[in-house]
């Protein structure tokens, strides 16, 4: 897992990226993007930016935790499950079970989509996979499932240990910081090589954005999102 972040100084960027992740600097790698520029009479300055990369993603959040478990307790309404949940929960816990890892299941419905979360497991990275796409294979091998096996004509979401939601807001954040320098610089920004669920996240956030308009180019699995000004 890991967030990007600006700043005036890269120390206080570095510290707003440990905010997030609720870590300590011994728990993360830190890779400066961009040195701060103080530029001349208030004009060019740049502030820095930087990657913070948390070390073990099995390591927990646990303001998250903290929260997650606050709202538990605090619940009025007891969520009874179908059969077909039960079902779908069953069959998540025997896939991964396959592959050699074992976790705690829970579920939910809304009125979109059957929210699964693995919750607890002994090796969460091998789950999660580079860039999430271990996560998005296990995902789309349940919704098949359910698509088959059960009467649930919803979407299926997998989170596990919040790496998603987490991830979502890092890249909705970098979107936002180089949209910005395009804007600014009236140049055209090259993000990093991203699988198609993150260039999503990417296209969705600037998609109402003035002054910008995004596009993806390259193959896979070097494609990536590109950030053009509007002149």
């Amino acid at each position: 897992m890991s967030v990007i972040k600006s700043a005036k100084t890269v120390e206080e960027a570095v510290k707003l990226a440990l905010n997030e992740l609720t870590a300590d600097i011994s728990d993360v790698d830190v890779k400066v993007i961009e040195k701060p520029k103080s530029g001349f009479l208030g004009f060019g300055s740049k502030d820095a930016l930087v990657e913070v990369t948390l070390k073990d993603e099995k390591r927990k959040d646990i303001k998250e935790n903290k929260d997650s478990i606050e709202e538990t307790c605090c619940k009025d309404e007891v969520f009874v499950k179908s059969d077909d949940l039960k079902k779908i929960e069953d069959f998540l816990k025997d896939l991964i079970l396959k592959m050699g890892v074992d976790g705690e299941i829970t579920s939910d419905e809304d009125e979109e989509a059957v929210n699964l979360y693995i919750n607890k497991s002994d090796d969460f990275k091998a789950l999660i996979g580079k860039s999430g796409e271990t996560l998005e294979s296990i995902q789309y091998i349940v919704s098949i499932f359910a698509r088959r096996h059960t009467s649930l004509e919803k979407r299926v979401f997998l989170d596990i240990n919040g790496y998603k939601k987490r991830k979502e807001e890092s890249i909705r954040e970098m979107a936002m910081i180089f949209a910005k320098k395009s804007i600014r610089y009236k140049k055209v920004m090259r993000l990093r090589p991203m699988n198609a669920y993150e260039r999503r996240i990417v296209h969705s956030t600037l998609h109402n954005m003035k002054g910008v308009f995004t596009a993806s180019e390259g193959e896979e699995p070097h494609r990536k999102v590109v950030i053009k000004p509007k002149f």
